[in-house]
């Protein structure tokens, strides 16, 4: 990996351009994530995974629910160790 500095430029918008043996380097594609920090006055960038968030609806839940291998006894004491209401 090549270190060194080289200068880019903040465009009115806030965007910078990755020198391309950068992006290379770090195997970085468009619409690539990147989590961006401060770090002692620095800013440090990283490439992220995004992952898909599913909500459960009620539904869903009790599908889970009915597919679960545990007695109704012990889905009661998950459900007051974690404070769920069902």
């Amino acid at each position: 990996m090549k270190v060194g500095n080289e200068v880019v430029q903040v465009s009115p918008r806030g965007q910078i351009t990755l020198p391309q043996h950068v992006r290379k380097e770090l195997g970085l594609e468009p619409g690539d994530a990147l989590l961006v920090s401060l770090v002692d006055g620095r800013i440090v960038l990283q490439p992220a995974s995004v992952l898909p968030i599913e909500t459960y609806s009620e539904e869903r839940i009790r599908e889970f629910d009915a597919a679960a291998k545990v007695t109704p006894a012990e889905l009661a004491k998950i459900d007051k160790r974690w404070g769920l209401r069902r």
